[in-house]
Formats: structure tokens, sequence, C-alpha cells
């Protein structure tokens, strides 16, 4: 990403992390209503998917989502950012393979997370496309970690 891109990334970024928990419970809330069967791998798989925005497990989860994204954000245009980027998703990856997801459950979560930031940061192509570069940049991390079933490489 150049600076540019970096630039577009972080003011774009203030508006779903003024509203942390709410912004990650809108990823969440999308993907398991258009990817039902991912909801069996989080601990409150045995919540109706219509309670879910009410449960504090759920809402503990989605604002760590949104966490783990600012703190990349925030790293984006220090010196060694690319390391610290490598450090903060090499960990979620690691801490989800018990969880055994598979890249494809990943690959639909990345669509809905670029679908929820274009809609609610009202991105324009330019700055859709700066956030897929940094997204697909977090999943070629992620995907060094994992195989195709979601176990340790």
């Amino acid at each position: 990403m150049n600076s540019d891109e970096v630039q577009v990334i972080k003011k774009t970024w203030e508006i779903p992390v003024a509203t942390p928990t709410d912004s990650g419970a809108a990823i969440l809330t999308t993907f398991f209503e258009r990817y039902p069967s991912n909801l069996d791998k989080f601990p409150f798989r045995d919540v109706p998917l219509a309670e879910l925005a009410t449960n504090s497990r759920f809402r503990a989860h989605a604002g760590r989502i949104i966490r783990v994204f600012d703190e990349s954000i925030q790293v984006l245009g220090q010196d060694g950012d690319l390391e610290k980027l490598d450090e903060i998703w090499t960990k979620v990856a690691t801490s989800h393979i018990p969880r055994k997801i598979s890249k494809e459950s990943y690959n639909q979560l990345k669509e809905v997370i670029l679908e929820v930031l274009t809609a609610a940061c009202s991105l324009n192509e330019s700055q859709a496309q700066a956030w897929a570069k940094l997204v697909d940049h977090v999943y070629d991390i992620i995907f060094k970690a994992i195989n195709d079933d979601g176990d340790a490489v």
C-alpha cells in the first residue's frame, strides 16, 4: 500500500472504530446470516441469530475483531509496519487453529468485511480498492499459517 492508500484507510476507519462493538456485530451478523454454518465455530453457536445482538459473548467477540483491525491500522505507515502486521495476524491465525476454520470460511468472512466496510464508510471505488489491498495482505499472512482445512501448516 502506498502512503495515499494508508491515509484513505486511516481516514475512513474513523467511522467503524467510533462504535467498535456495533461495527464488529454488523460484520458478524451479516456473516452468519449469509453463511449460517460458520456460527458452529463460535462459542455462542447455541444462541439464536435473532438474539446475538444482545449476547455478551457475541458482543465481546465483535469488539475484539474491530480492536485487532484498529491495532493493524494504527501501525500502518510506521517503520516496520509490515513486520508488525505479520506479528498481529499470525497471532490471530494461530489462535484460531484449534477451531479448524477453513480457508473457505475465512474467504466468506473477507467478502463480508469488505462489503460491510464499503457500506458503512460509503467507500468509493478507489477507497474500496485500498481496503481490499489491506485485507488481501492480512489474509496472505493468515493463509501462511493454515492449510485449506484450517490446520497449522
